[in-house]
């Protein structure tokens, strides 16, 4: 049931897509930004990136898989038309294209030449721009990352002016280019050397994986007639590798096609990966049935065709609900058996649902800045199916974790086109000459134009943010998760109907406190507080089920109060002749005190560590006077002792369960802030100080980059009821304060970075800051 209602609300999120949003193929980063353009010149190029400034990104066939492409609010330059080819040359085997081109027409193109790509993808549907920014490989033998096979470029950088780039003119920008992500500049021109199409016939032999190391060097390392290879690992076991090999031939080709040809549809293909992800023993049938049917042939093809293939076969049939990603390790050679062991156990202990693990191989890196075979490496490419809500993603993201240590203990790197699981530390560890590319970037790109999700957080324009960044992540427990922000709301709701109490006992009986009232109101808030939290977080179990005990705690408190206050308690008012406290109702005054007294402390402490037992022995020495009923003051003495006694024994249980449960809470959150422009780390109280510390740092012209690690909080605003805050900010819900019915509070869910500007503005237009919900 559970799997079934999440399913449902990832079903209902996404049925709508914003015109605005750029995502990529995973279909879980959608990105909005402020305009979609789709340049088909250089000159168009070069005017966009000189006049616009403000952040720019750039895209193609958007098959990176963690916001690569994009980033909020930036000018995204689609080069999908931007395609042609601009020279060829059969003899040299040269060509010369526009990076918007796909692989799949540069091959229809060269193929009638007997011409092929020298380096690529397997799949056909990726723009060449996009593979060179990513220095893509493939399973190419005797060659590596595409780098390899690029002679020269052309980058227009952040002033629009064009630049040739080559290993020997201009060095820096193509070796920060190849391979940068969209950080230097837009790609404009790519020239690439060619190689001769060939026949390749397949072998396939399988083996244990402790073999497959000493198979591959002896038998396909340095086999000059290999042309492709690969070793596919089985999962969930991981203990077989099927090692597949193609060399080249003169057997006549069992497969007419020097392409591969286009399909409409690939249902069989989507079928059996389905079957493969979701249904019990699917892997291990594709293990003992599906690939031995597959591979019992001997088939012989066209270099081209075997390079061709189309990326649909994997597309799946929707991806609202479960999405087909990648990661990938690379691993130097020397040390693939202290890697796949670890790698195996990580993932076997997550229960990772791989379809696949690609083992490949790639010759050293001819010096991109960011390179990820900077020896000759074994790759890991791991195929794997999540689900696409939140909780699905942070688990993902620790056994990524996991992954990238066990890599880089190992001397290795991960691949950064997929999902932003690494710290940056990690990133670092992998990528030791990131610093030498970001110090050309801050020169080439001074106003930090190009921009993306990679660089939005790896990248940091000002140095001394990296050293905060490192230096807060180091910390071990600064990250506290955001869903709290939202999960306190309704715990504070009964802080918020207490202070209402408190208040309205000065003035007005208690029979007249809208009971139900604020009982209907917090279910209602808690009810929205689910909605938010159930597709954007992991589901937290057991604060749901603390909210849920307090919630039917406290309504059955005020119902059992409502029944009481209008019945018998109406009554000894009515004996009594009083609607409100008087100077001489000392035992009422008294509970008004101590209703007021609770709210303040319940502000800085938990409720049940009030002193309730000693406020009931306290309320024995109050004395009414002389002229005050009997009757009343008897009633209010019996039923305030008994609900202080009860909330004593309830409370001492509560602090005892928490004690055992709980760890010890902790009274301050770390925060990163900007004092007067410059980063500041800063310890900020929690709780209702934190309300009160935050407004006066603002004051003092602090601002904040993230709090505890996140980058949104939930505040509550009491502003007129009339007011419409909506068209401004996003707001979680709306309440009225039901004993001021002229009053609201407005629950906004803020951007860390946007806090200070808020606080501001609602301080101008006369709104009261009620509370900020730290996690």
């Amino acid at each position: 049931m559970k799997k079934l209602i999440l399913l449902l609300f990832v079903f209902a999120s996404s049925v709508f897509a914003d015109p605005a949003i750029v995502n990529d193929v995973t279909q879980i980063n959608p990105i909005p930004v402020a305009r979609v353009v789709e340049p088909k010149t250089l000159d168009e190029i070069q005017d966009l990136v000189k006049n616009h400034n403000g952040p720019i990104s750039i895209g193609g066939g958007r098959f990176s898989m963690g916001g690569q492409i994009a980033t909020e609010n930036a000018l995204f330059i689609d080069t999908r038309e931007f395609d042609k080819i601009l020279s060829f040359d059969a003899k040299t085997k040269m060509i010369t294209v526009e990076p918007g081109i796909t692989w799949r027409k540069l091959q229809e193109f060269i193929d009638p030449f007997g011409l092929s790509v020298q380096i690529k993808q397997t799949y056909s549907n990726f723009t060449i721009g996009g593979s060179l920014s990513v220095n893509a490989h493939g399973r190419y033998i005797g060659y590596g990352p595409m780098i390899l096979s690029v002679r020269s470029i052309k980058v227009v950088l952040a002033d629009g002016k064009l630049v040739n780039a080559s290993p020997k003119e201009n060095p820096e920008i193509f070796f920060a280019s190849v391979g940068g992500y969209g950080g230097i500049g837009v790609i404009a021109e790519v020239t690439l050397a060619l190689t001769d199409n060939k026949k390749v016939k397949r072998s396939v032999k399988k083996l244990p994986i402790t073999e497959y190391k000493k198979f591959f060097l002896e038998n396909v390392r340095n086999n000059a007639k290999a042309q492709f290879h690969n070793g596919d690992i089985y999962p969930p076991a991981y203990e077989n590798v099927n090692a597949v090999t193609w060399e080249e031939t003169e057997e006549p080709v069992t497969v007419g096609d020097k392409i591969v040809p286009i399909k409409e549809s690939y249902w069989l293909e989507n079928l059996i990966y389905f079957w493969l992800t979701e249904l019990p023993y699917g892997k291990e049938l594709r293990e003992s049935v599906l690939d031995p049917l597959y591979y019992r042939k001997d088939r012989v093809v066209w270099r081209n065709y075997e390079a061709s293939y189309d990326v649909q076969e994997l597309e799946p049939p929707t991806r609202r609900i479960s999405t087909y990603v990648l990661q990938e390790y690379f691993v130097p050679v020397e040390k693939f058996d202290e890697f796949y062991p670890l790698m195996r156990s990580i993932l076997q202990k997550h229960d990772a649902n791989v379809m696949n693990i690609s083992i490949r191989h790639a010759k050293a890196d001819s010096g991109s800045y960011l390179a990820w075979g900077r020896t000759e490496v074994f790759s890991f490419v791991i195929y794997y199916k999540q689900r696409v809500y939140e909780s699905a993603k942070k688990e993902v993201g620790v056994w990524t974790r996991e992954l990238i240590d066990a890599v880089t203990s190992v001397g290795g790197a991960y691949y950064l086109p997929y999902q932003l699981h690494a710290t940056v530390s990690q990133f670092h560890k992998a990528y030791p000459n990131a610093d030498r590319f970001f110090a050309l970037k801050r020169k080439l790109d001074p106003s930090y134009k190009f921009r993306n999700k990679l660089w939005d957080k790896y990248y940091f324009h000002k140095e001394e943010d990296k050293k905060i960044r490192l230096e807060l992540d180091s910390l071990k427990n600064y990250s506290r998760n955001e869903d709290q922000t939202f999960l306190t709301l309704p715990e504070w709701y009964i802080v918020f109907s207490s202070d209402e109490y408190a208040n309205f006992l000065k003035h007005s009986p208690p029979s007249a406190f809208p009971y139900w009232g604020s009982v209907a109101q917090f279910w209602r808030i808690y009810g929205r507080v689910i909605v938010k939290t159930w597709n954007s977080y992991e589901f937290n179990w057991g604060y749901h089920l603390m909210i849920n005990v307090i919630g039917i705690s406290y309504s059955g408190e005020l119902i059992l109060k409502s029944l009481y206050e209008n019945t018998i308690g109406r009554i000894t008012e009515w004996i009594a002749g009083t609607s409100g406290l008087t100077p001489e109702t000392n035992v009422e005054s008294y509970m008004q005190k101590v209703a007021r007294e609770y709210t303040d402390f319940v502000r800085l402490r938990p409720w049940y560590e009030y002193p309730f037992y000693s406020k009931f022995k306290e309320f024995w020495t109050i004395r009414d006077g002389e002229g005050t009923s009997v009757i009343r003051r008897w009633e209010r003495r019996m039923f305030f002792s008994a609900e202080l006694l009860a909330k004593a024994t309830y409370g001492k249980l509560i602090a005892m369960g928490t004690e055992s449960v709980y760890e010890p809470e902790t009274f301050e959150v770390t925060a990163w802030v900007k004092e007067n422009g410059r980063s500041a780390i800063r310890k900020i109280p929690r709780y209702e100080a934190f309300t009160q510390t935050v407004p006066q740092l603002v004051k003092k012209n602090v601002s904040f980059m993230e709090i505890a690690g996140n980058k949104q909080i939930l505040l509550t605003l009491i502003v007129p009821v009339d007011a419409n805050l909506r068209d401004q900010e996003t707001i979680l819900y709306e309440w009225k304060i039901l004993t001021e019915p002229h009053l609201k509070r407005t629950a906004v869910i803020v951007p860390i970075s946007r806090l200070h500007e808020i606080l501001i503005k609602a301080e101008s237009n006369g709104y009261k800051l009620d509370h900020i919900f730290d996690y």
